[in-house]
């Protein structure tokens, strides 16, 4: 399968076991999905920090700021993932204002 930036991981993953020929595919995301949340409860806001400066736009990272703390609400809120430190860090003051 050809790498498609339009297509989200997920969606991708179906994909992918459906072209290996795995038509029940329930297992296999049930066990990604576990994986996935392990990962995000042990995430720090640091490794965050990391990532949202790894990019070189100023918009991207302030659209990811935005929908990180969206996506780490739904996390803590529906998946009862602890993500109040991340949840509750401060935004750095934007230097470049006058």
């Amino acid at each position: 399968m050809a790498k498609r930036p339009t297509v989200h991981f997920l969606t991708a993953y179906v994909e992918y076991l459906w072209d290996q020929g795995i038509r029940s595919e329930e297992y296999y995301l049930g066990d990604a999905s576990r994986f996935l949340r392990f990962l995000l409860a042990s995430t720090t806001p640091e490794q965050i920090e990391s990532y949202i400066s790894a990019h070189s736009s100023p918009a991207y990272r302030a659209r990811l700021e935005k929908t990180l703390r969206k996506f780490f609400a739904f996390a803590q809120e529906k998946l009862a993932i602890p993500a109040e430190e991340i949840l509750h860090r401060q935004k750095k003051p934007d230097r470049n204002l006058v």
